[in-house]
């Protein structure tokens, strides 16, 4: 199974005691999964379709515990589906429309006299919020391997919606964006801590639990990498300036004669060219007598400097 699948499988399996909660993921799952159709004459057709059974288990559970609704479980596949199968919830003709009504989701000023969201009333309590972006995600969301990456995602079919998810999550501090793709609206994180903060929000601790583990691991394996990519650019670097200096102690040999050279400069030339791996704070202890870092660093620049006048052919003071 998926990350995401685990996710959807958790969330599905989570209590729903509260009538004013049911009411509220019952409207989401409805607006989010596109389930109700007009049959005209105030008469309509809802179902709830998903990808996996456990929801559909979910939903026809609490139907029939608030709503006393006895719905029908089918499976439906296709050509359009590419031949996956969906798991679909029918509620009776009968009883679809005095659902609607019951969930204050008929609005006769509204297109097919059905609102494109929600009232505020049926979000008034911060766990109906919760319960809400609960259908939501189990409707249309998706979320990515945190291996792989950190994103999630909920695909809403209109703008309204999208922007009413949007909403229900900023009251709990977590800062979704919106996007549009493929005539979807896309509420989405990117962050790994406000999708931590999203899985715990909504109930599905096992996985908010298993996300920061990997996490966790991305991070300490990220920040050994950094260490160990710095550590080798600083010896590159190191072993870089040596060759340098080697070169340039070499050339004043040919050209001058480290002979002619001050007796400061001439021991750290023989130096640095008998240990040409040596750091320059163990070179400084070598010298007698013993030298700082920044010490033996201003002698080797001044046989660099020397170096390049005798390669410019400018005239020299030693």
């Amino acid at each position: 199974m998926s990350f995401a699948s685990d996710v959807r499988g958790e969330l599905a399996r989570a209590p729903h005691e509260d009538a004013c909660c049911a009411r509220s993921e019952l409207s989401a799952a409805l607006l989010c999964s596109g389930g109700i159709a007009w049959r005209g004459r105030n008469r309509y057709a809802v179902t709830i379709t998903a990808t996996e059974a456990p929801t559909v288990r979910r939903y026809f559970a609490m139907l029939k515990q608030f709503y006393g609704i006895i719905g029908q479980i089918r499976t439906i596949t296709g050509d359009a589906l590419n031949n996956q199968i969906r798991y679909q919830l029918a509620v009776p003709d009968e009883e679809a429309t005095g659902l609607l009504e019951a969930l204050a989701l008929l609005d006769p000023a509204a297109l097919f006299g059905v609102r494109p969201e929600p009232t505020e009333e049926t979000v008034r309590f911060s766990c109906c919020k919760k319960a809400f972006v609960r259908a939501a995600f189990l409707m249309c969301g998706a979320v990515s391997h945190p291996e792989k990456a950190y994103h999630i995602e909920i695909a809403a079919p209109t703008e309204a919606l999208a922007g009413f998810i949007t909403r229900q999550l900023a009251a709990f501090d977590i800062p979704a964006k919106t996007t549009c793709r493929k005539s979807k609206y896309v509420v989405y994180l990117k962050r790994a801590e406000d999708i931590s903060d999203l899985l715990s929000l909504l109930g599905a601790v096992n996985a908010m639990m298993a996300f920061e583990n990997i996490r966790v691991k991305k991070e300490v394996s990220n920040r050994v990498n950094r260490q160990l990519n710095c550590d080798s650019s600083n010896i590159n670097r190191v072993m870089n300036a040596a060759e340098a200096q080697i070169r340039d102690i070499r050339y004043i040999d040919g050209e001058l004669g480290l002979d002619r050279l001050p007796k400061s400069l001439r021991e750290m030339a023989f130096c640095r060219a008998n240990n040409p791996e040596m750091p320059l704070a163990e070179l400084g202890e070598l010298m007698d007598p013993p030298l700082g870092k920044s010490g033996v660093n201003a002698r080797l620049r001044r046989l660099s400097d020397i170096a390049d006048k005798l390669r410019s052919g400018e005239e020299i003071k030693l």
